[in-house]
């Protein structure tokens, strides 16, 4: 996808209010014929789906899945306040988004800048910042368990970065991950982006990013662990929302 298709896509799934990987759903069970069928729960009950999941889907068609919240956009002095901290102009494309659509809170995690989405310890992409790390990385998004996608922002082709503490490599956790935040952004429209996962290479012994086919398996692995566990547990649990 070329930028401006992946911004205007962007903006159609902001403006659908339909921007989020996961979703809350009324709680239910798929009947013979896969449709979403409601069972009795206390009205503020949901569960936690993947977006475009048999489940999603089935439980959207009966309007079963919550509305997300719409976004707002960055004020031109946030965007502006986050540049003069990072000592970059941010790509354009992000540039963009922040200013015409949302101030982060898409995606995979978005982070905004002043007045924006944050990660679970409330910091957004500019609190986030640090002379310490490698000079023009941008933390673009928050995944969990201290794993962010950083953009560089000192040259143009805007490459991604990906940070994953949990090897326990401390500051060489940072990796190229080989594709630009176009890339990055158009790889989450088609459902096809995977959160940073450093691995060790099983010939060489070194430290890299994993090849896609390394988070296929692990997905596998975490999706067969699941099942397990939720047939263990005779169902799966529900969440509550305040």
């Amino acid at each position: 996808m070329h930028e401006e298709e992946v911004f205007e896509a962007i903006a159609d799934r902001v403006a659908a209010l339909d921007y989020s990987d996961e979703v809350f759903v009324r709680p239910g069970h798929l009947d013979a014929d896969g449709r979403w069928a409601l069972t009795p729960s206390a009205d503020d009950v949901r569960w936690l789906e993947e977006r475009g999941s048999q489940t999603h889907l089935a439980a959207k068609a009966v309007g079963a899945v919550d509305p997300l919240p719409p976004l707002e956009p960055a004020s031109a002095e946030a965007v502006g306040a986050a540049e003069r901290l990072l000592g970059h102009p941010l790509p354009p494309l992000l540039r963009r988004i922040y200013l015409e659509i949302a101030n982060g809170g898409f995606g995979p995690g978005v982070l905004g800048v002043a007045g924006g989405n944050t990660d679970d310890l409330e910091r957004t992409a500019v609190d986030r910042l640090d002379p310490r790390e490698p000079p023009g990385l941008f933390p673009v998004a928050y995944w969990g368990c201290a794993i962010y996608s950083y953009v560089d922002c000192s040259e143009p082709s805007a490459m991604m970065w990906g940070f994953d503490p949990n090897s326990g490599l401390a500051e060489r956790s940072f990796f190229p991950e080989g594709i630009s935040l176009t890339e990055w952004l158009s790889r989450w429209l088609r459902g096809r982006l995977r959160q940073p996962m450093l691995v060790q290479d099983p010939r060489t012994g070194a430290w890299r990013g994993a090849t896609d086919a390394e988070h296929e398996a692990q997905a596998l692995e975490v999706a067969e662990l699941a099942e397990r566990i939720k047939r263990r547990a005779g169902g799966r649990e529900a969440c509550g929302e305040d």
